[in-house]
């Protein structure tokens, strides 16, 4: 298994490097600030009242605020104690497999993330995923 989840995490890796240098499209007029990606990506799509909001903080993760989201999403973990955000490190990060569905239960379940969120995301944490 776990060589298994290290060949994921080089081709997560790998699809992110060729994001980064031959990225066009939607995304790129886009900031990659916390304060865009919460307000136009996290909060409508995954602070719902039945996922991450506070009346209903699926494992214990409440997205509904900028602060708070920010402080548990770089300072959280997984149930088996992996980072959800690595600053600087998007193929690190366990937000970006929970996006993509990658050995696990794609999110938001109902409806994912459209390719250019998910790449925004992935952007704002290679950026260093800092707190504007």
């Amino acid at each position: 298994m776990r060589y298994h989840a290290r060949v994921l995490r080089c081709l997560v890796g790998l699809a992110f490097v060729g994001l980064a240098l031959g990225a066009c499209g939607e995304g790129e007029d886009r900031p990659t600030s916390w304060s865009y990606v919460s307000a136009t990506i996290v909060q409508p799509n995954c602070a719902t009242s039945s996922c991450h909001s506070k009346h209903s903080a699926v494992a214990g993760l409440r997205l509904d605020s900028r602060e708070g989201g920010y402080v548990q999403l770089v300072g959280g973990t997984t149930a088996d104690g992996q980072n959800l955000v690595v600053p600087g490190q998007p193929h690190e990060s366990q937000l970006v497999y929970q996006l993509r569905g990658i050995e696990r239960r794609r999110m938001p379940p109902d409806n994912p993330l459209p390719e250019a969120d998910i790449e925004l995301i992935e952007q704002w944490i290679a950026d260093g995923a800092s707190n504007d």
